[in-house]
């Protein structure tokens, strides 16, 4: 009789993916202008969502090279 193998370790860390909701164009208090884009960061997890928090980035005032402000 053969035994079975033995079965897989888990991994210790949930999978977690990113994603942005809620985007919108606001008014961009530096360069007066709306183009100011503003977002919700949540992370979607096996147990449901999270809100981690919101980002900013103004296409005039930003630089491309710069991430968005948290």
């Amino acid at each position: 009789m053969t035994s079975r193998p033995a079965p897989e370790p888990q991994p210790a860390t949930a999978e977690v993916s990113g994603s942005v909701a809620d985007v919108t164009r606001e008014w961009c208090a530096v360069c007066k202008a709306y183009t100011l884009l503003t977002g919700e960061t949540v992370l979607l997890t096996r147990h449901g969502v999270v809100s981690v928090g919101w980002w900013a980035w103004c296409e005039t005032c930003d630089m491309e090279e710069a991430p968005p402000r948290v």
